[in-house]
């Protein structure tokens, strides 16, 4: 009798660990997200905030219009990538390169950021682990990373 219930709870242990941390990454992302809010709230109170799939893109200066950004097209960019916890931290990324804007190239966040942009436009693009890194370190990326980029749209290169 002793086994069997040493085994029930064994299994129970089991069942209920990958829930419980299920849970708390679940809390977590919560956390990041009502903490990108907050910021922008704090900070960018009278910037166009345009949010799509997740992310948060803060419009400091408006771009020409047209064109704007879509799945496909090649984008030439000035980014800054930081861990964001409350408010910027630590940069892992700072560069000016040509990015195609694709779903299999980019980071959800930033895909989803960039999408609706235009040529001259500047802006801060939030968005919680769950569109970035996820669980994963990725250099100096903490695991469950919130992520915030400061990008300058230089030029874009339709698809078509």
């Amino acid at each position: 009798m002793r086994r069997l219930t040493i085994f029930i709870l064994a299994i129970l242990t089991a069942v209920a660990l990958p829930v419980a941390c299920s849970t708390e990454k679940q809390t977590a992302l919560l956390q990041q997200e009502e903490n990108i809010d907050k910021y922008i709230k704090a900070q960018y109170s009278e910037c166009e905030v345009v949010r799509n799939g997740g992310s948060n893109r803060v419009i400091v200066t408006p771009g020409e219009g047209q064109p704007v950004v879509a799945a496909g097209d090649s984008v030439y960019v000035t980014l800054e990538g930081r861990v964001f916890n409350s408010s910027p931290g630590v940069v892992f990324f700072s560069d000016e390169l040509n990015v195609k804007v694709s779903r299999d190239d980019l980071m959800t966040g930033l895909y989803n950021g960039l999408v609706g942009m235009t040529r001259g436009e500047e802006a801060y693009i939030f968005f919680s682990a769950k569109y970035g890194f996820d669980d994963n370190i990725i250099g100096v990326v903490p695991s469950l990373s919130a992520i915030m980029f400061h990008v300058n749209v230089r030029d874009i290169k339709k698809s078509n």
